[in-house]
């Protein structure tokens, strides 16, 4: 094999490497600019993010202070609606004590009158 076809042979070699390096440079370059992008428009959603969760932890101490105010709220209030409570309670035991007076004289009455009745 003559000396000026190595030369070919090497000259062609550093000319495909050098092509190859300049299309992968090209696509990673690419690529860089693809992920830059999203990048960005991450950060945007990133930003909304942190929006809605500043608005949403806002809105959780909110109510986090009104359960708190509802559950310990001032002891007269709250001793008032226990009185209550207990009252109404005691009515509905009372009340259902009489229906159950009535029914037991209805059924006594009934019993005892029974024959007068049916006449």
């Amino acid at each position: 094999m003559p000396g000026w076809s190595w030369w070919l042979i090497w000259a062609v070699l550093v000319v495909a490497l050098v092509l190859v390096v300049v299309f992968g440079i090209r696509r990673v370059l690419a690529a860089y600019r693809r992920a830059r992008v999203e990048g960005d428009r991450l950060n945007g959603l990133l930003g909304q993010l942190t929006a809605s969760v500043d608005e949403l932890s806002d809105a959780g101490r909110r109510v986090e202070e009104q359960r708190t105010s509802a559950l310990f709220g001032s002891r007269a209030d709250l001793a008032a609606a226990v009185e209550d409570h207990r009252l109404r309670r005691a009515h509905r035991r009372q009340a259902r004590r009489d229906r159950r007076i009535a029914r037991g004289r209805l059924i006594t009455h009934s019993a005892e009158h029974w024959t007068d009745t049916h006449v």
